[in-house]
Order: C-alpha cells, then sequence, then structure tokens
C-alpha cells in the first residue's frame, strides 16, 4: 500500500468523511430496523430506505452546483452540522421514548440530502489538497474509505441498536461531531480551490452546464456510460445471488457473512489500487473489471458451493477501485475547478443509478427466468459490454487535447491550482 498522497490536508479532509461514511451506513442498516420495531410494517420499513435513496439521489445536481459555488470547506461543515443536529434530536427523542415514524423520515431526508452535497464537495476539493502526481492515490484512498465506512457502520449499527435505540444515533451524533472538528483544522481558504468566483447565472443553467460539459467531451461522455452499464449488470447479479440463496434456505447469517465478502474484496482491493495501477497502466483497469464481471458471472451461475458466489463478488470488487481511481482520476483532472463539483455529483447520479435500479431489474428476471439463466444472460451481456470497451478508441487512447470540447474552460490550470500542503496536485463498483 502506497504512503498517503498528501499532507494534513489531505488526511483531515479524508478522516471526516470517513466518520461521515461510517454514520452514513449506520443510519442505513439501524433505521429500517427501527422502523419495523416502532410499527411492525415491512412496506414502512422500506420507505426509510427508499426516502434516503431518493433524497441522495435528486440533491445531487444541485450539490454539484453549489460545490462550484461557495467555499467547498464552509459547505462541507454545514452538511456535518445539520447531520450532527438530526442524528442528536433523533437519539433524545428515541432516549425520551416519544419517537414516531416521521422523526426516523426526517433523519433519512436530512442524511440523503447532507451526504449527497458532502460527496460532491468532498471530491471537488480533493485537488486542492493533493499533489498532481499523487490524485491517483488518494481517490484509491477515498475508496478504501467507502469501503471501510460500510463495513464499519453496518456492523456496527446492529451492534448498538441491540444495546438501546438511542445508541447508534449517540454515536452517529458524536461521528459527525469529530468530522466537524476535523474539518475546522483543515482552516479556512482550503475550500476555495484557487478557482475564480463563478458568475451567478440561473440555478438551472447552473446545473445543466456540468451535463453539458460531460456531453461534449467524449472520453467522460463513454467513460460514464460504461461506469453505469457495468455498475447495474454487478447490481443485477447481486441482487440475484443473494435473493437465490434466501430462497434456498440459507441462514441468513452465512447470507451476511458471504455478502460481506464482496466489502473484505473491495476494501482489499482500495488498499491495493496504488500498487495496481502502476501494473495496470491506462484503461486497462476497466477493461480487467468488465471481463471479471463476464466471467466470473458465468462461473456463479455453474459452480457448486454456498460461499462461491461470494468469493467471486469480492474477486471482481478487488479489482474495481483500481479501475474507479483511473476513471475518477481523469475525471477530476480534465474538468476545470469551476465546473468540478457538477461534474462529480453527475457522475455519481449516473454511476450509481445504474445499481440503484439493479434489484428491480435483478427481481423481475430471477421471477421470469430463474437464477441459472438470469445469471447466464447477464454475464454474456457483460462480454458484449467488455467488448465495446475494447473497440472504443476514446476508452484504449485516454483522454487528450482532440477530445476536449471547443470553446470550453481549459481543462488543466496548474497554474490556477493551489496545494496548501505539498507541491501542486464517488455505492457502486466503480464511477
Amino acid at each position: 500500500m502506497a504512503s498517503p498522497p498528501a499532507g494534513r490536508g489531505f488526511t483531515l479532509l479524508w478522516a471526516s468523511q470517513t466518520f461521515g461514511e461510517f454514520a452514513y451506513s449506520m443510519a442505513v442498516i439501524v433505521l429500517p430496523l427501527l422502523a419495523l420495531t416502532i410499527t411492525g410494517s415491512v412496506s414502512q420499513a422500506g420507505l426509510i430506505g427508499f426516502v434516503d435513496a431518493v433524497a441522495l439521489l435528486l440533491a445531487g445536481l444541485p450539490a454539484g452546483a453549489i460545490a462550484d459555488r461557495y467555499d467547498r470547506r464552509t459547505v462541507l461543515l454545514w452538511c456535518e452540522a445539520a447531520q450532527m443536529a438530526a442524528f442528536g434530536s433523533l437519539a433524545l427523542a428515541l432516549w425520551a421514548g416519544s419517537t414516531a415514524l416521521s422523526a426516523l423520515v426526517l433523519l433519512a431526508l436530512v442524511n440523503g440530502v447532507a451526504t449527497a452535497v458532502a460527496l460532491a464537495s468532498g471530491e471537488a476539493l480533493v485537488p486542492a489538497l493533493v499533489p498532481e502526481e499523487r490524485l491517483s492515490d488518494a481517490v484509491a484512498l477515498n475508496s478504501a474509505r467507502t469501503f471501510a465506512g460500510q463495513l464499519a457502520g453496518t456492523s456496527a449499527g446492529g451492534f448498538l441498536l441491540a444495546l438501546k435505540s438511542a445508541s447508534p444515533f449517540l454515536v452517529g451524533c458524536a461521528a459527525h461531531g469529530i468530522g466537524l472538528v476535523l474539518l475546522l483544522l483543515l482552516g479556512k481558504g482550503k475550500g476555495k480551490g484557487g478557482r475564480p468566483k463563478p458568475e451567478r447565472g440561473r440555478p438551472l443553467d447552473e446545473l445543466l452546464d456540468g451535463v453539458r460539459w460531460i456531453a461534449r467531451h467524449p472520453f467522460l461522455r463513454v467513460g460514464l456510460f460504461h461506469a453505469t452499464v457495468t455498475n447495474l449488470f454487478f447490481g443485477t447479479v447481486y441482487f440475484v445471488v443473494i435473493a437465490s440463496a434466501k430462497t434456498s434456505g440459507m441462514n441468513t447469517g452465512l447470507i451476511g457473512a458471504m455478502a460481506g465478502l464482496l466489502g473484505v474484496g473491495g476494501l482489499l482491493g482500495a488498499l491495493a489500487a496504488p500498487a495496481l495501477q502502476r501494473l495496470l497502466t491506462g484503461a486497462r483497469p476497466v477493461f480487467v473489471v468488465q471481463w471479471l464481471c463476464a466471467t466470473l458471472t458465468a462461473a456463479m451461475a455453474v459452480l457448486p458451493g454456498g460461499y462461491t458466489p461470494g468469493v467471486l463478488l469480492g474477486v471482481i470488487a478487488f479489482a474495481a477501485p483500481t479501475a474507479s481511481a483511473y476513471f475518477t482520476t481523469q475525471q477530476l483532472t480534465l474538468t476545470p475547478d469551476t465546473h468540478r463539483g457538477r461534474v462529480v455529483s453527475i457522475a455519481n447520479i449516473l454511476s450509481g443509478g445504474g445499481g440503484a435500479i439493479a434489484p428491480l431489474i435483478g427481481g423481475v428476471l430471477y421471477e421470469l427466468a430463474g437464477r441459472l439463466v438470469t445469471l447466464l444472460v447477464c454475464a454474456g451481456l457483460m462480454a458484449v459490454v467488455a467488448l465495446s470497451a475494447l473497440a472504443s478508441r476514446v476508452l484504449r487512447e485516454g483522454p487528450g487535447s482532440p477530445g476536449a470540447p471547443a470553446g470550453a474552460p481549459p481543462a488543466h490550470e496548474p497554474s490556477r491550482r493551489t496545494a496548501p500542503d505539498g507541491p501542486g496536485k464517488s455505492r457502486s463498483l466503480h464511477h
């Protein structure tokens, strides 16, 4: 594993967002369980997860505009403060024994919106804190942060909920409080990224400007298409594997352990990504992930063993952070700082959207065709996508000046980028 890519600034931001990932993941698993306990209704418990997912999705585009218009460190501080207040309020209500479903819905809403805004601002801020030659390492460490936060948050959430219903939210409030303090230590002036203050136009125009930037840039356009489709197929396969394990009578604890192999593979892959990027140069990590997804999905369909799908999913997840680091690094480097927040948020929406609709598609296909046929169809279609990636000149040759849109802001402005801590420097497989 590589050493930290930068000094104090990136470390403080990374640690702050790690606490945020932990609290977010803990809420995602605890809120539906608590709703089920309070109401006894599975559908109302499902409403909590729906509210969080929709809030995260709908807040994505304005989150990018906010990250580009305002000081990003200040935006992050407000997000931490809002989540700290929401977690703390629910913890007090639960402690007093006066909690309604509406309070859980409110926390899910705040959690989703604030997380979307924080993700866009935090990722857009990274190039201002990290030397350019270490940007890909920073992106890989952010992937490790996400996997670590998910693993720790989901495991801690169930344990804390068993102790007392208020416990997860007290811990979540404390986690966001620590994140806020770490951002305060980052110091003023770190959130501007050396960019000129953008002209204020109509909000809709600001939102669409990021869409136009991606649409005019071949590498970003093609790369996001492949990220979205890959996440769609991977999410479909994951859902089918879990659903088939449940219907076959596998113990829920064993299902959880099997699914946990995915998180372990992703975390190990994120830690290994800096070294793997030196072995797999250019877009090769993207090709590797797609072919692994195609071939190992076919293997899941035919190989025996209850834990076999979990192991194979973990292998795919191990390779995914390297592909994510490659594409996200190119995305951050190609995008001018004035547009970076919006492009980040659009990329998150598109690539995450594929994974979001995957359970619906997987459920329909599984009921219509069964496990074997569904997995083999997914493997075949993923192979077609992988072949199209290999055939894409844009992906093979990588981004370059010929692909930059005419008349657009310069994609790379090293003289305007600041690096306070050194010489001048996205819930899916990759974006």
